[in-house]
């Protein structure tokens, strides 16, 4: 009983550390996009900043997505990577529109995408926070059998 107990905190640990980290990488790439979205040509240098702050956020949830891969039940694992893809799309996004920015290119379809892919993310965090919490409250009954 004292070993499931251990492994509940371990896995616990792990899911509240992936939120966080989601939470911040989220909040970042909202920050960036909020940047990049008023940004002229002046601001782009900015606009970069924030980026790379958001890569770093991204990064940060995906170190502990890594963990989370080797803790986690299959279904939060599952739901860890479709949250790490969601935040990784959105990513991507801020770089391709940054680039395009920087050409001069129009950049109002890039502003709606990466709007829709930022919901994405926090929609897939809701998944990920929903099916974390439903392995934690189940652990107590599969352990007791």
């Amino acid at each position: 009983m004292e070993h499931h107990r251990w492994r509940r905190e371990v896995r616990q640990a792990a899911y509240s550390a992936l939120i966080t980290e989601a939470v911040a990488a989220e909040e970042g790439l909202r920050s960036a996009w909020t940047v990049l979205s008023e940004a002229g040509p002046g601001h782009l240098e900015e606009a970069m900043e924030r980026m790379r702050a958001a890569e770093n956020l991204v990064s940060a949830a995906r170190r502990a997505a890594s963990t989370v891969a080797v803790e986690g039940s299959t279904a939060v694992v599952e739901a860890a990577d479709a949250l790490m893809t969601a935040l990784g799309v959105a990513l991507a996004d801020l770089f391709s529109w940054h680039a395009d920015s920087a050409r001069g290119a129009g950049t109002g379809a890039w502003r709606d995408r990466h709007a829709a892919h930022v919901l994405e993310a926090r929609a897939r965090l809701k998944d990920f926070t929903g099916s974390a919490r439903a392995a934690l409250d189940d652990e107590p009954y599969r352990s007791a059998r």
